[in-house]
């Protein structure tokens, strides 16, 4: 018995693509399918994902951004946010979102302490 084939990594399969792109923009119609097949073959995709992949491999750069660091902790947003919902009454999403600029100035003037604080080390920076 044969072991079923191990499949691919991502970074494995990428490679591939990227070897055959360049030959398979300048082929011919022939070639294409022919060359088509192996990629299909090798890396398991579908022929029409496969074919969009060859033709937009050059110009397609994959770069992951680094996320920004967060200046509050997410507890302390989702605290924030929690007490302008109380205050506006439980109102839905759908209407505090619009709210919340409004909101968050009367908190500024009105609101507890905390908020305050909070408020003005956001102006500062």
């Amino acid at each position: 018995m044969s072991r079923a084939a191990r499949p691919l990594s991502l970074q494995v399969r990428r490679q591939a693509v990227e070897q055959i792109a360049p030959r398979y923009r300048q082929a011919s119609f022939a070639q294409k399918i022919l060359l088509l097949d192996a990629v299909v073959a090798a890396t398991g995709y579908a022929r029409k994902y496969a074919i969009t992949l060859l033709n937009q491999a050059a110009e397609r750069t994959h770069t992951i951004q680094q996320p920004s660091p967060l200046s509050h902790s997410r507890t302390e947003v989702l605290h924030a946010l929690f007490f302008a919902w109380n205050v506006a009454n439980w109102i839905c999403a759908k209407r505090l979102i619009p709210f919340l600029p409004t909101l968050i100035d009367a908190l500024e003037r009105h609101g507890p302490r905390d908020m305050q604080r909070e408020t003005s080390k956001r102006s500062e920076k």
